[in-house]
């Protein structure tokens, strides 16, 4: 006889044990002030920018030939499910594949900036050698240099192909963001509940601003763009459910638990485990419109249940055991680590904290901003550009005051890794 499910005990389980995972990310007090860096590529050809796929095609290598390459120097191997090789990692970082092969680096959590840069380098030195053997290089753009959204096929990855299909019921950007978007992520330790709610507010809040110093969209679609903070506003068309800003951020008493929440009532797209009632059912499922929380009923989540359902999701600042800030485009090596310096003297540094939230209007632990803001910032840099006015300051006095706070708050060997970045906001 099958024992009934007490549907209703695994739902509070389930939710008990995302706000744990959230509360397992709290880092020890005195521990390093970590930065995990990822940056993603494309690759494309000497001749026209004509982007390299997946497949080799047309005399052209493919990006399954660049991963055979690396794997001499990232030896951890990652496979489809019919053996097709997607990933790789070594000590220093891993390797992965975007939905249209764009390559990313994940860089392994390091304290100083210039151990995110060793590792960088070494990913090139392996790397850029080879792309020139072959006719091809690395592009660092935001948005594809040449090639429009559908032309660009997705790799052999049923995740993104359950993806490409949800998106597709939404509009286009789903399909641009997963194809023709590239960027750079920079995350940071959280030392408490409270801790992880500031930075996450800051570095919501902050994230037109971030996303203007990183702007990198030449091109949009194939042609040439002048629109600033492109990568970022198509985010805002991909999917309102799960992208912008976390909801409720801004609201007092938001914590793990309304994480939590916002994750549960959401549909999971798909989910990586199979039926609890049939076990040797297929592990990769639809869910439709059904909320996580009844998709998940069955049976209590697990911790790859749980870091994937996280993983369905992408705000602008994202919540793991850590906090992930996503507004950056992706950037030329030099801009990369000065990203990464700026996020480490902002994000590391209570002076810097103080200040932002200062000037944003910030009193008495006081939040002034909803869920509304970061779109009225967005829409007011994309019709002003650098004369645009967010909380009672001109943007470049927004520039000027991150930069300035970010480098009193720096050793003074990581100081000079902002020059580049800053120099891109003179333009």
């Amino acid at each position: 006889m099958q024992t009934a499910i007490d549907t209703d005990a695994i739902r509070k389980n389930n939710h008990d044990q995302l706000v744990a995972y959230y509360r397992s990310g709290i880092a020890q007090p005195g521990s390093p002030k970590r930065l995990g860096v990822e940056i993603e590529h494309f690759i494309v050809t000497d001749d026209g920018n004509a982007p390299v796929c997946y497949e080799g095609r047309d005399g052209i290598i493919g990006v399954q030939d660049i991963l055979h390459h690396l794997q001499a120097f990232y030896p951890q191997a990652t496979f489809g499910s019919h053996g097709e090789l997607l990933g790789l990692a070594n000590e220093t970082g891993s390797i992965t594949l975007e939905p249209a092969a764009q390559l990313e680096i994940s860089i392994a959590p390091y304290e100083r900036v210039r151990d995110v840069e060793t590792a960088y380098r070494a990913f090139r030195d392996a790397l850029d050698p080879f792309l020139s053997q072959h006719g091809c290089h690395v592009a660092s753009y935001g948005y594809h240099p040449s090639a429009r959204a559908l032309e660009l096929p997705l790799i052999p990855k049923e995740r993104y192909a359950f993806m490409d299909a949800h998106f597709a019921r939404l509009g286009t950007h789903g399909a641009r963001m997963m194809r023709a978007s590239a960027s750079t992520q920079v995350s940071i330790d959280y030392y408490s509940e409270e801790d992880a709610v500031r930075k996450l507010r800051v570095a919501t809040a902050l994230g037109p601003v971030l996303a203007y110093i990183s702007d990198n969209c030449p091109v949009f679609e194939g042609y040439p763009n002048t629109e600033p903070l492109a990568r970022m506003n198509l985010w805002r068309d991909v999917d309102k459910a799960r992208c912008e800003s976390i909801p409720g951020v801004f609201d007092e008493g938001f914590g793990f638990a309304a994480c939590a929440d916002w994750l549960l009532r959401t549909p999971p797209i798909f989910i990586t485990r199979p039926a609890a009632n049939a076990p040797d059912g297929p592990a990769l499922r639809l869910f439709g419109d059904m909320p996580a929380a009844d998709a998940y009923a069955d049976a209590p989540m697990e911790k790859s249940d749980i870091e994937h359902l996280i993983s369905m999701f992408w705000p602008d600042v994202r919540l793991k055991r850590f906090v992930e800030i996503r507004q950056g485009d992706s950037l030329p090596a030099n801009e990369a680590y000065g990203y990464a310096a700026l996020i480490k003297g902002l994000f590391y540094a209570e002076e810097s904290l103080s200040a932002i939230e200062a000037a944003l209007g910030v009193r008495d632990g006081i939040w002034p901003q909803d869920d509304t803001s970061v779109n009225a910032a967005l829409a007011e840099i994309r019709t002003h550009g650098e004369n645009a006015w967010l909380c009672g300051m001109e943007l470049s006095r927004w520039v000027e005051l991150l930069f300035d706070a970010a480098a009193a708050a720096l050793p003074p060997d990581e100081v000079k890794y902002l020059h580049a970045l800053r120099h891109r906001t003179r333009r």
